[in-house]
C-alpha cells in the first residue's frame, strides 16, 4: 500500500507542477453530497437471494486544483468521501422467512483527477469530465438487523462488526474485513459561472471490497458505484 502511494506520489506530483507553470492555476474548497451503493457480482457462487442494494446519502468535502488549458482542465482533488449502501434480503419458504436490513458506511481519502473539458475555456460554461480516482479506508460502520421465522416463531438478532480495512480477511466474527484501497473511474456533466462550478458525475468503482481469505481470491465480487453532486469555488 505505502509504495502504491509513493509512486502515485512520484508520478502526479512531478507533472502538476510541470502543467502548473505553463496553466492558468486555481484553486478552493469542494463539498458535495454522495448517494451512494454497492454493485454486487455473485457470477461465481450460486446466491439465488441476492440483496437488493439502495441508496445512502452521505458527504464529500475537500480541496480542487484546476490547471486550465485552453478549453482543456486537469482537476485533482483531495477528499474525505463517504460511500456504501443499504442493503435488504427477504427469502420465504413453506415453513420459514428470513428477513434481513444492512447499511454499510465506509469512510474515505479520496483523489480523483479528471479531464475537464468546458465549451468557453477559462470562462467555464457547460462541461463534460472524465478520470480515474483512487480512494483509501479510514473508517466505517456496520449495522445488520436480522428477523427469522421458523415455524411461526420469531427469532430477532443483531450484528453490529467491527469495521477492518485488510488485504486479507480474519476470522473474528465480530470484525467485517474490507480491502482500504478504492480504485474507478469518474465521469460527469457541469457548468461553471466566474468562480463557481457545479458538477454532476458517477464514479463507478472497480476494486473489489471483499478481501482475501487464507490466501484464496474471493468468489464474491462487491464494488462501490456513487452518484455524486460537487459545489466548487476556484480562487484565481
Amino acid at each position: 500500500m505505502n509504495r502504491i502511494v509513493r509512486i502515485t506520489g512520484l508520478l502526479v506530483v512531478p507533472m502538476l507542477a510541470a502543467m502548473s507553470a505553463q496553466a492558468q492555476v486555481s484553486f478552493g474548497p469542494r463539498i458535495g453530497l454522495n448517494l451512494s451503493n454497492t454493485n454486487y457480482d455473485y457470477s461465481d457462487v450460486d446466491f439465488k437471494d441476492k440483496p437488493v442494494s439502495n441508496l445512502l446519502p452521505g458527504a464529500q468535502i475537500g480541496l480542487a486544483l484546476n490547471a486550465q488549458f485552453g478549453k482543456l482542465a486537469l482537476q485533482p482533488a483531495l477528499l474525505f468521501s463517504m460511500k456504501g449502501n443499504t442493503s435488504k434480503v427477504d427469502v420465504a419458504t413453506s415453513s420459514s422467512t428470513y428477513k434481513a436490513k444492512s447499511s454499510v458506511r465506509l469512510n474515505y481519502a479520496e483523489l480523483p483527477l479528471n479531464l475537464v473539458y468546458s465549451l468557453k475555456g477559462a470562462d467555464g460554461g457547460f462541461q463534460v469530465f472524465v478520470g480515474p480516482y483512487v480512494a483509501l479506508g479510514l473508517n466505517g460502520k456496520v449495522k445488520v438487523e436480522e428477523v427469522e421465522t421458523q415455524n411461526g416463531v420469531i427469532q430477532r438478532d443483531d450484528w453490529e462488526p467491527e469495521i477492518v480495512f485488510a488485504s486479507e480477511a480474519g476470522s473474528d466474527l465480530n470484525k467485517a474485513y474490507v480491502r482500504s484501497l478504492d480504485y474507478g473511474l469518474n465521469a460527469g456533466v457541469g457548468y461553471k459561472v466566474d468562480a463557481i462550478q457545479v458538477q454532476v458525475g458517477y464514479g463507478l468503482g472497480l476494486a473489489n471490497r471483499v478481501p482475501k481469505y487464507e490466501g484464496e481470491r474471493p468468489d464474491i465480487k462487491v464494488h462501490n458505484g456513487n452518484f455524486q453532486l460537487a459545489l466548487t469555488y476556484l480562487f484565481e
